[in-house]
C-alpha cells in the first residue's frame, strides 16, 4: 500500500516550481519521439570493470547499428533522484521537470494539476502513448500524465512464454509498439514513454534475442527449447552482477536491432531511471545514470552539444545536472526560437 497524500507531519509537502513546459517542437518536424526508461541502467555499467567488459560486445553492436543507419548519438550523465529502486520517482521527475526524491512529494505532485512534458506534444498534434508491459493492474495514476493510450500487460496481449515475474520481454514490447502504433498510416506523430522491465531486479530470466523481428508477433515468438533454457537460467541472488550484465546486454542488443528495423527517423532517448541496487553497484556508488539521444537531425544534436552532451555512447563526467533539468534542455533542442 502506498503512503497517503500527507507527509510525516500531516501536511502536504511544498512542491518545487515547474519549468516552462512549452516549445514549438518545429525542429522535430513531426518525427516520432521514443523515451525509453532503461530500468536500472546506471553509471556502474561504465565504472565497474567487470560489468563494462561484459557489455563490450553488445554496446559495440548498439553503436554499430546507430552509425550504420546514418544516425548519431550524444550522451551525458544526469543525477537520478533515487537509487536502486523506486523507479516511479525518476519517471515522474523527468516527465514533469520537478525533482521527486520521496513518496510524499510524489503523491502531492500526482494530486496536483501540474502538466508534464507530454503537454506541448499534445498541443502540437502528437498522440501520447504509454508502453507499460510491466503494468499488471489498474493504474488510475496514469490519468495524471495525459496519455492518449496506455498499453499495459493485458492490452498488449502477450502470448507467452513468461520470463519471470515481469513476463513480457523488452524486444517483444517494442515490436508490439510498432505494430499497434508506428506502422499505421495515416496517423499522427507519436511520443511514447517506455519503462523497460527485462533489466528490473532480479535481472532474469532473460528472453533469447530473436533476429527475425517479424516472428515476434506470431503466436510462437520464441523457439520452445531456447525459451525453456532461458527460463531455467535463474539469477543467482547471492551474486546479481552476472545476471545484471546479461540483462543489460540483451537490452543493448534489442535497441540495436530496433534501430535497424526503422526506415524513418524517430528520435530515441534512452535514459537510466536509477543505478541498480547496492548489491550490484556498490554502497558508495553515485546516483549518476546515462542518457543517450539518437537521431539524424543535426539541429537537435547541435543544441544538445551546447547543453553539455558529448558525442558517442560513453558519457563524460561531471553530470550535466539533476534529471529534472533535462526537461527544458529537451524542449529547447526540439524547438526553434520564436520570432
Amino acid at each position: 500500500m502506498w503512503p497517503g497524500r500527507f507527509g510525516p507531519r500531516g501536511v502536504v509537502p511544498a512542491l518545487p516550481a515547474s519549468p516552462p513546459l512549452d516549445g514549438n517542437l518545429r525542429v522535430l518536424d513531426g518525427a516520432d519521439v521514443l523515451l525509453v526508461f532503461l530500468e536500472s541502467y546506471g553509471a556502474v555499467t561504465y565504472d565497474a570493470p567487470d560489468i563494462a567488459a561484459g557489455l563490450t560486445t553488445s554496446r559495440a553492436a548498439f553503436d554499430a547499428a546507430i552509425h550504420d543507419s546514418g544516425r548519431h548519438v550524444l550522451s551525458a550523465y544526469v543525477e537520478s533522484p533515487t537509487f536502486g529502486a523506486s523507479s516511479w520517482l525518476a519517471h515522474l521527475t523527468l516527465l514533469t521537470g520537478v525533482e521527486v526524491r520521496d513518496q510524499d512529494t510524489y503523491t502531492a505532485l500526482m494530486a496536483s494539476d501540474r502538466q508534464t512534458i507530454l503537454a506541448p506534444f499534445e498541443r502540437r498534434g502528437y498522440r501520447t502513448v504509454g508502453l507499460m508491459p510491466g503494468m499488471r493492474q489498474a493504474w488510475p495514476e496514469g490519468a495524471f500524465y495525459g496519455f492518449d493510450v496506455i498499453y499495459g500487460r493485458d492490452r498488449l496481449e502477450y502470448p507467452g512464454p513468461e520470463f519471470g515475474w515481469w513476463a513480457v520481454p523488452d524486444q517483444w514490447a517494442l515490436a508490439r509498439l510498432d505494430a499497434l502504433e508506428r506502422t499505421k498510416r495515416p496517423r499522427a506523430p507519436i511520443v511514447a514513454v517506455f519503462p523497460t522491465s527485462t533489466t528490473h531486479a532480479p535481472f532474469g530470466p532473460v528472453a533469447p534475442y530473436v533476429d527475425d523481428w517479424s516472428r515476434l508477433l506470431t503466436r510462437e515468438p520464441y523457439d520452445a527449447a531456447e525459451a525453456a533454457r532461458a527460463i531455467a537460467a535463474r539469477p543467482d541472488l547471492t551474486n546479481l552482477r552476472p545476471s545484471y550484465t546479461r540483462a543489460m546486454a540483451y537490452d543493448f542488443e534489442t535497441l540495436a536491432g530496433y534501430l535497424r528495423q526503422q526506415t524513418d527517423d524517430p528520435v530515441l532517448i534512452v535514459i537510466g531511471d536509477h543505478q541498480p541496487p547496492a548489491a550490484v553497484s556498490g554502497a558508495s556508488a553515485p546516483h549518476d545514470v546515462p542518457v543517450h539521444v539518437i537521431t539524424r537531425r543535426g539541429e537537435i544534436l547541435d543544441r544538445l552539444l551546447a547543453h553539455g552532451f558529448r558525442p558517442g555512447l560513453t558519457p563524460a563526467r561531471p553530470a550535466i545536472g539533476p534529471m529534472h533539468a533535462l526537461v527544458p534542455i529537451f524542449l529547447d533542442a526540439f524547438s526553434e526560437p520564436e520570432d
